[in-house]
């Protein structure tokens, strides 16, 4: 997981001059075919919860693979289509992530899972590759169930706003141990949308950037859309992520040399409450259920006041969506919606009143320093 960034940021200057460091890599624009491809998914058609059975060593998996080196595993893969046609996929799995990742957070680390493109033809999983699957930390306490669907929509209410965002899909997750020594259980699990096929589906590309590496000039991106993410993730009260530091973000280009950074992992965001999301202590907040704006300054990072009230337009636009999407959701608690529909409340009071976007959001936008 990690922790945001401290700022004044420090950009060198090849960053001001062309948005890229020496060692990021161009794969260039999608074929038609590619992002035709990666908008039919299959898997990302629908929001229908698909029951999957996943079959592997659990036992290494679980006590073993606790690093980001870790080898993959096979694996099986089952389910039934609606019309009853049983499917079984031969698999890899692995175990990825950061704070989830460590044995001393969780039982169960997120995984990864690697579907043959070939075999998976003409079935739910086609032109799938490397999905991330998210599922429970622990499986003894319902509580947990409640944070993968809570996560699970925060992705659902991006989606809301713009289509250059991480698909979803709700899974409930059946593990098998191949041994037999893991007790098999099933839980609410969510797969995410390769973040190539993202990218592909938008018609652009994604920049891998160097972990640890320089930072980005914020000012290189597409306005509009990095408005949005500021707004979006004051609305989930998140604080875990770093468009400068591309922490917790991707790096999306386009052929007309557009920039666009895309969030993902909201675990730590205040919508969710998770019982291990803690703040980052150089922040102002005491709890995640605090809100903190973590966006830059608008005019040290050239974003015109009227791009802002558009973007503050279509959340406001959006807002029977956004609580009809949070109310509507199988397998949420009632005192869970009851607690996010408070929650939202705060947000949507904040902006419908232009003196609380100023006391309560823009007072704590970010300064942009260089040279230091």
């Amino acid at each position: 997981m990690g922790r945001v960034l401290p700022f004044p940021l420090v950009v060198p200057a090849l960053l001001v001059l062309t948005g890229l460091p020496a060692c990021a890599q161009e794969a260039g624009p999608p074929t038609p075919e590619k992002r035709a491809a990666a908008e039919a998914a299959p898997l990302f058609a629908s929001h229908e919860v698909v029951p999957i059975t996943l079959e592997a060593d659990f036992r290494a998996l679980r006590r073993e693979d606790r690093n980001q080196e870790s080898e993959e595993r096979p694996a099986v893969l089952r389910w039934t289509d609606p019309d009853g046609s049983a499917n079984v996929l031969d698999i890899q799995v692995r175990t990825r992530g950061n704070f989830r990742l460590a044995s001393r957070n969780c039982d169960w680390p997120p995984l990864r899972l690697n579907v043959r493109k070939g075999a998976a033809a003409g079935t739910l999983f086609e032109n799938q590759d490397k999905l991330k699957l998210v599922g429970v930390c622990k499986s003894k306490q319902s509580y947990w169930g409640q944070y993968v669907l809570l996560e699970y929509l925060a992705y659902r209410t991006f989606n809301l706003f713009t289509p250059l965002g991480f698909r979803v899909r709700l899974v409930r997750v059946t593990y098998v141990d191949s041994g037999g020594e893991e007790e098999t259980f099933d839980a609410y699990g969510f797969l995410i949308e390769d973040d190539t096929q993202m990218a592909a589906r938008n018609g652009g590309w994604k920049e891998d950037w160097p972990q640890g590496g320089p930072q980005l000039d914020p000012r290189l991106l597409e306005k509009h859309h990095a408005i949005l993410v500021d707004v979006f993730q004051y609305l989930i009260g998140n604080t875990d992520w770093s468009g400068a530091a591309m922490h917790n973000m991707e790096l999306v280009r386009f052929p007309d040399r557009v920039t666009s950074t895309v969030p993902y992992d909201f675990d730590f965001a205040g919508i969710v409450d998770a019982r291990y999301a803690n703040p980052d202590p150089q922040l102002s907040i005491k709890n995640v259920r605090e809100r903190l704006f973590r966006g830059f300054c608008p005019i040290q990072v050239n974003r015109p006041a009227e791009l802002y009230e558009a973007v503050y337009q279509l959340f406001r636009d959006k807002k029977e969506e956004v609580y009809a999407l949070w109310s509507g959701q199988e397998g949420l608690e009632e005192d869970t919606i009851k607690d996010t529909r408070e929650y939202l409340d705060e947000f949507y009071e904040v902006l419908a009143d232009p003196r609380k976007i100023e006391s309560r959001m823009m007072k704590d936008c970010r300064s942009l320093t260089f040279g230091r």
